[in-house]
Order: C-alpha cells, then structure tokens, then sequence
C-alpha cells in the first residue's frame, strides 16, 4: 500500500505547485493534480519521507510497509 493523504489535513504547505512532499519524494510518485496532492501507487516505495516532512500530519504510510 502506498503513502495515503488525507484530504482534509492537507494544507498543500509548501504551494499549489510544488508542496514539500513533492519536493522530497525520491521516486517522484507524489505530484499535484487538480490543486491536491496525489500518490501514484506503483512508483511509491513506501520509504515514508513524504510522511515525516509534512507539517500538517496529514500523510500516512502502514507501519508495517517502511522500507527504510
């Protein structure tokens, strides 16, 4: 299961256009899309970085899915 974003924390902190989660995935699976933040699952490795920078808590990935 890839990163999930709640809609309704997300807070696109860092811009529309390029949010701190986007800036910081290292396999690009994180854009934005129609003014909100979207994973695409196959790209993302599940590695959490999105997670731990977002300052509105507002991404999760399952405990037991953390690669790193």
């Amino acid at each position: 299961m890839a990163a999930q974003v709640d809609l309704n924390k997300c807070t696109m902190c860092g811009g529309i256009v390029q949010p701190l989660c986007v800036e910081i995935c290292p396999d690009s699976a994180i854009r934005v899309q129609d003014n909100r933040v979207v994973v695409t699952e196959f790209l993302c490795e599940d590695c959490n970085e999105c997670g731990c920078i977002c300052p509105d808590k507002a991404i999760s990935v399952s405990v037991g899915k953390i690669t790193f």
